[in-house]
């Protein structure tokens, strides 16, 4: 009986050692690895109710926010209270946090001021008031500030943050009619601010998974500001054994933190310690926050997997400098028994973190997992099966029904996924006559960090006459920038029939632009690299039929208009010199390149009558021609006129002999 007892207890523990070593490795896979209280520069931003403070300045504006005071004050006032929510938790040194508050005395030789400035952090709070020497604020622009005493403190998860600033009296010395007292805070050239020192973040290592040869090495960076955390931040680097490791990093969400993966391909092989140290910049100006720990790995030579961590969540769609963008688009203007027809092929080659986030999304199409965003949810399993789906390669099934739905879909996976604005990149789905849409994954169909082109082939009948955007400006313009470099391609051509009229491109001088006629057709090209998210721009045209607009007829009617209004000035010198009318021939070629840069038919028809009216002045305005200048006086000898001295041609030996002058037609009498 002991026996059994002794058995069943020996193979109970037995059972337990494995789940015994699954939480012992549970708990050692985190390694805390930084960070203490740093400094950290923390801007004003808002207004009203809603003032916050932030440790990213790409979150300021253009315009900044204002209070005004325009007459003295003798009792307290608020100017302002900014609150950073959720502080993170730790230890708070005692230091000295210096607050700045931009300002601008206008109409007035100064203002003698008295404020306090607060901080409160949890239960506690510090306060300082202005010193005498710094009370008076002159005329013009500058910054009021306060250095404030802060004792060390703990603070919790749940803390806040909140600075507060008081006026007990505001007096103008020497104010003027509107004198006005202003601060200003939350713009990019207002940028004012309270540096403080707290704790940020933790940054944790991860224990490296092995795959074949690869190994990859992840972060965790876990903050009270989630996801912006690093897509805010300037930068993040990984170092193994003092060499930084190369590559795009694969960016995932983990229950409100970061985690940031990188594929480390040196390995030795075999068993192996590694060194491996992150450094963040988190803020620029500011130490950068470091930490380092030691890993032993061991690796084989079979191989590894494709080259890149394939995450099991949905990786983040930037890493907050924005991925690349291509764009290139093809459009034809034609005329068919149903009216004007556009047709537009469009090619978007994306690359880096988004491309990356395509790729993962095609390999779950079908996904039931809840935490996916709602983008990738949109999409149906159709033929897809689980063997198809989370195989780290894009199966043609999944590559057929990804286009399939993306005939409905398209419009929401380009605004909510890719961040851009469908109907002024590509036009309404709705008024397309045909639509197709092609993925192209560029050589490779693993999920990798590789480009993905989506080819867009549309057809649309458009008015005839009526003004129509080819392209507008359709990126989303967000904080975090999905799109860092966009580069633009368009070719806009019309048939010998049709024409793409008053072509222009608006609100922008960062693009190449052109327009050229042939008889053949329009042709309208628009350029540009590295355009930045925010650029606005309008690339306008007029779609026509008509006769007097389309190339072939307008070339035409140009040339035979040219070559009557030639003919006409050699009708007006046939009695006159022809040389300067010659010589005048040169500005034919003035009316030809207006039409050839696509100048509407009215610029045309005024350089045209412009062109002429010079041609037949000059006609008039020509010198009578010369007797030896005809071929009927070559051989004769001549005399002058003794009236006008004009020489003419004596062409007989009888006499006497009367004959006009060829100049002013006086007769003239020849007796010996």
């Amino acid at each position: 009986m002991h026996r059994a007892v002794l058995l069943s207890s020996l193979f109970l523990l037995t059972a337990l050692l494995p789940l015994v070593s699954v939480v012992e490795a549970a708990e050692a896979e985190d390694v805390r690895v930084c960070c203490d209280a740093s400094p950290v520069e923390l801007f004003l931003l808002g207004n009203d109710a809603n003032k916050k403070l932030t440790p990213f300045a790409s979150e300021l504006a253009e315009e900044p926010q204002s209070l005004s005071l325009e007459t003295s004050i003798s009792s307290q006032e608020s100017i302002g209270r900014w609150v950073l929510p959720d502080t993170w938790g730790g230890v708070i040194p005692s230091s000295t946090w210096q607050f700045q508050l931009n300002y601008e005395v206008t109409n007035a030789a100064g203002v003698q001021i008295n404020a306090t400035a607060t901080v409160n952090i949890g239960s506690k709070s510090f306060s300082v008031q202005t010193e005498p020497g710094s009370s008076f604020l002159p005329q013009g622009s500058g910054a009021l500030t306060f250095d404030i005493e802060v004792e060390e403190l703990t603070t919790s998860g749940s803390s806040n943050i909140e600075l507060e600033l008081t006026a007990q009296a505001v007096v103008f010395s020497v104010p003027g009619a509107d004198a006005k007292l202003e601060f200003l805070w939350g713009g990019e050239d207002e940028a004012s601010s309270i540096e403080a020192t707290i704790p940020l973040m933790d940054i944790l290592m991860l224990e490296p998974e092995v795959e074949g040869s690869d190994v990859y090495l992840a972060v965790l960076l876990d903050s009270p500001w989630g996801l912006s955390t690093l897509a805010l931040a300037e930068s993040i680097d990984l170092r193994v054994n003092g060499k930084t490791v190369t590559g795009d990093p694969i960016e995932t969400g983990s229950n409100g933190a970061v985690r940031v993966t990188w594929t480390w391909m040196d390995a030795a092989g075999g068993e192996e310690t590694i060194d491996v140290e992150v450094e963040l910049l988190f803020q620029q100006g500011q130490p950068s926050l470091k930490g380092s720990t030691t890993f032993a790995i061991e690796t084989f030579d079979s191989g590894g997997g494709t080259g890149t961590y394939y995450p099991p969540d949905e990786p983040l769609r930037t890493d907050g400098s924005g991925s690349g963008l291509d764009l290139d688009m093809e459009i034809t203007l034609s005329n068919d028994a149903s009216g004007l027809l556009l047709e537009r092929v469009t090619r978007l080659t994306v690359h880096d973190e988004l491309a990356f986030w395509m790729r993962w999304g095609m390999d779950h199409i079908g996904d039931e997992n809840p935490d996916l965003s709602s983008t990738l949810r949109a999409f149906s399993a159709g033929p897809v099966t689980d063997d198809d789906r989370v195989s780290r390669f894009i199966e043609d099934v999944e590559l057929a029904e990804f286009e399939r739905q993306m005939v409905s879909l398209g419009p929401l996976y380009l605004n909510a996924g890719l961040g851009l604005e469908t109907e002024e990149l590509l036009g309404d789905f709705r008024e397309f006559n045909e639509l197709k849409i092609e993925v192209d994954l560029n050589g490779k169909n693993a999920v990798i960090n590789h480009p993905v082109t989506l080819r867009f082939s549309t057809t649309q009948l458009i008015t005839d006459g009526e003004r129509f955007d080819l392209l507008r400006n359709f990126v989303v313009v967000q904080p975090a920038p999905l799109w860092s470099a966009i580069n633009i391609e368009v070719e806009a051509t019309s048939s010998s029939m049709t024409a793409l009229s008053s072509s222009i491109l608006r609100e922008s001088e960062a693009f190449e632009f052109s327009v050229v006629r042939f008889p053949w057709g329009d042709r309208v090209s628009l350029s540009g690299e590295d355009i930045d998210q925010n650029e606005k721009f309008t690339l306008a045209t007029l779609p026509t039929s008509a006769l007097s607009f389309a190339p072939l007829p307008l070339t035409a009617l140009t040339l035979l208009a040219l070559f009557a209004a030639f003919v006409i000035g050699l009708r007006l010198t046939r009695q006159r010199r022809r040389s300067y009318l010659y010589l005048e021939l040169v500005l034919a070629p003035v009316v030809l390149l207006v039409t050839f840069f696509g100048y509407p038919p009215l610029f045309i028809a005024v350089a045209m009558g412009v062109v002429s009216f010079v041609w037949w002045v000059t006609a008039v305005a020509s010198p009578r021609a010369l007797p030896g200048s005809s071929p009927r006086s070559r051989g004769h000898p001549t005399i002058p006129c003794p009236a006008c001295q004009t020489m003419n041609a004596v062409t007989t030996t009888d006499r006497p002999h009367r004959f006009p002058c060829k100049g002013c037609q006086r007769t003239i009498k020849l007796v010996a």
